[in-house]
């Protein structure tokens, strides 16, 4: 049933939370999987049905939203506005997971993918060395730039998502107003009679 005495603002950003969870937990296994067995097969195969899979969650839980918290109505807008939200809360719950990484875990995991990086810039023929020296310039990235990166990848790339699903979710309601005190023109049940002599 729609909470329809709700205030609008609320309603988005308590069930956009709540939905984040389960995206956000979704995110968080497959990336789990590869912090445990890094370079493995099996796991980046399961990475790859995850990334693939991702879509069809967010279009599940745009439905319910819509379902459950508008009465089975929304618009382009609304849908846009809980994909966006939804990816915000799910990048939050991944921020706290890269910084645990790259932080405490792995910290040494920036320093050997920047070098690495470098040097595949550098086997690259014709590549232009003034952009390997801002590379080199710019330096190893932080944790925390590393998270401020990755939560603004996951709100663009909800956003672009959305723009496809959120015409596939939208419903319009094409039932008018109900009007208790309208009634339609009823015929005088006399007018059909022929008219009495007098």
């Amino acid at each position: 049933m729609a909470e329809e005495n709700q205030d609008p603002f609320k309603r988005l950003f308590k069930y956009a939370g709540d939905y984040a969870l389960f995206l956000g937990g979704f995110i968080a296994f497959f990336f789990v999987l590869d912090l445990i067995f890094p370079a493995n097969g099996v796991v980046g195969a399961l990475t790859m049905f995850g990334f693939l899979t991702t879509p069809v969650l967010c279009y599940q839980l745009a439905k319910m939203y819509r379902d459950k918290a508008l009465g089975g109505y929304i618009r382009f807008g609304q849908v846009w506005s809980f994909g966006v939200l939804l990816f915000f809360f799910a990048a939050l719950i991944m921020s706290v997971l890269y910084y645990i990484r790259y932080q405490f875990l792995q910290p040494d995991a920036l320093s050997i993918a920047f070098n690495q990086a470098i040097q595949m810039l550098q086997q690259m023929p014709n590549y232009p060395q003034k952009y390997i020296d801002a590379a080199i310039a710019f330096g190893v990235p932080t944790p925390i730039q590393v998270v401020l990166f990755n939560l603004w990848w996951h709100i663009i790339g909800g956003g672009f998502l959305f723009l496809i699903l959120s015409p596939m979710v939208a419903r319009k309601n094409n039932i008018p107003p109900s009007d208790q005190h309208y009634k339609p023109y009823q015929e005088n049940k006399d007018s059909d009679q022929e008219p009495k002599a007098s």
